[in-house]
């Protein structure tokens, strides 16, 4: 069929360019707003499009295009053309659930998405929009679920009804960014202000410099980016929390656990013994890597100190444990010592003004605060060093 309906309540339809050329289909199902994932324009003199509701994303279907960050834009669309108006921000998914008439009065719309062979961008646009207005649909209450099931759940939800589905690799892991960041879209640029895509782009521009052989022109240290954010837009290594990682010769706070990259070899197989800790781009390496380099050494930022305590690749590099990370900033497990500190939290002012003032970040007034004792005694252990 030119045409196949999405299971559900809603007249949400996907297709192809060969069904939206057709009129028919159009007046058969009521379209009342086109979708096209692909540089299109409707026919104005004809008739059966002069009061359609129409958006065009100019987008190829390759694996290395960002379709991300058109996502907010194509389901507020999608949400408009089917209900009236788009779901409020902070609202349930019992409030986006479909309703029998939209919240203007008028009786809902039916929306149809479309791109070349209603495949592989049209499908990543429904997708995206069936994960964000149904999350109970594909494991929201469960926390166990993993994006990529969220995603792969989606995805048979439309092939029920489209066989032919299959977003490319590279359109399906942003979908997994989108469930993992919460679907944001509560305005068209919702998804370019979230740290985790801001990140995820600067990765991108980094690995395109670092295939033509040469160091990114802009440098991103996420301890600056993070001044200010929650402990979720920062991208907090849960698991390293209460974690610094100090230079072994004269005790400087190099990173926090914030800040510290987990990495597993082959199988997810944990390696404690791991030579290396990967952790992101820190403003202490500011003067080493404006030096362009597309590799080097880390050396202690104490001006006392300047001992070699790890080397850093643009380009990425193996681990010894199996795994590829890049870019990759490593620190030597011989070089510095990981030490659990006392928890007092992710969040808050006193929290992150103690993380920045560990890395040498100089807070402003109001901000700053003394840093916690790291100290054992007849009160009991405050701190734990792994010599």
């Amino acid at each position: 069929m030119a045409l196949n309906r999405i299971n559900g309540a809603d007249e949400l339809y996907v297709g192809g360019v060969f069904g939206v050329n057709r009129t028919r289909p159009i007046q058969e199902h009521k379209i009342s707003h086109i979708l096209s994932v692909i540089k299109y324009s409707l026919d104005r003199d004809d008739d059966v499009f002069r009061n359609v509701k129409h958006l065009s994303i100019d987008i190829d279907d390759m694996e290395d295009q960002d379709i991300l960050v058109h996502i907010p834009k194509m389901v507020r669309f999608i949400d408009r053309g089917l209900h009236g108006a788009v779901a409020a921000e902070g609202s349930t998914a019992d409030d986006r659930a479909p309703s029998t008439a939209s919240p203007n009065g008028s009786s809902p719309g039916a929306v149809l998405v479309h791109c070349a062979m209603g495949k592989s961008r049209s499908v990543t646009a429904i997708i995206a929009y069936l994960l964000w207005k149904h999350p109970h649909r594909f494991g929201q209450a469960d926390p166990t679920t993993k994006s990529e099931q969220a995603v792969a759940q989606a995805l048979e939800w439309v092939r029920e009804t489209r066989p032919i589905a299959e977003p490319n690799d590279g359109f399906m892991r942003q979908l997994e960014m989108w469930w993992d960041m919460g679907c944001p879209a509560a305005s068209d640029d919702a998804v370019e202000k979230e740290p985790a895509y801001q990140r995820w782009l600067y990765k991108r521009e980094v690995e395109d410099a670092a295939r033509i052989g040469r160091a990114p022109d802009f440098l991103r240290f996420e301890d600056e980016a993070a001044q200010g954010g929650s402990a979720e837009a920062r991208g907090t290594n849960g698991a390293e929390a209460g974690t610094e990682l100090r230079c072994k010769k004269c005790r400087r706070v190099l990173a926090t656990g914030a800040f510290i990259v987990p990495h597993q070899g082959p199988g997810n197989a944990e390696r404690p013994d791991c030579p290396h800790f990967f952790i992101e781009a820190l403003s202490w390496m500011r003067p080493i890597l404006e030096e362009g380099a597309l590799d080097g050494r880390l050396i202690c930022p104490n001006a006392k100190c300047v001992a070699s305590i790890g080397r850093y690749a643009w380009q990425g590099f193996k681990c010894s444990c199996g795994e590829w990370v890049a870019p990759a900033f490593s620190l030597q497990n011989s070089k510095v010592d990981k030490v659990v500190t006392e928890n007092r939290g992710n969040s808050g002012p006193g929290a992150i003004a103690d993380r920045m003032a560990a890395l040498g970040i100089r807070m402003p007034p109001g901000m700053a605060r003394e840093p916690a004792v790291a100290a054992s005694g007849a009160g009991g252990e405050r701190c734990k060093e792994n010599l």
